[in-house]
């Protein structure tokens, strides 16, 4: 049969092991956590300024070519 002292080192082990574990299992809900929260869905709903040009949308201002003179309504259109 095994000694005091052996006894005692398999239950110091299997503590330091469940704890261990834990730690383990906190890790891995953190790293998903922040690959959910780096690579998941997210909703960028911004105040949209009026003032700020937009890159998306369209810009009809260059199709008004009657501010133009004649000669340059055909070359930049």
């Amino acid at each position: 049969m095994a000694d005091k002292e052996t006894l005692d080192l398999i239950e110091t082990l299997k503590a330091n092991n469940e704890e261990l574990l834990k730690q383990v299992a906190l890790l891995t809900e953190q790293v998903a956590y922040l690959t959910n929260k780096l690579y998941g869905k997210s909703s960028e709903k911004r105040a949209v300024n009026p003032d700020q040009l937009s890159l998306f949308e369209e810009d009809n201002s260059f199709q008004d070519d009657e501010d133009l003179p004649s000669h340059y309504r055909n070359y930049y259109l």
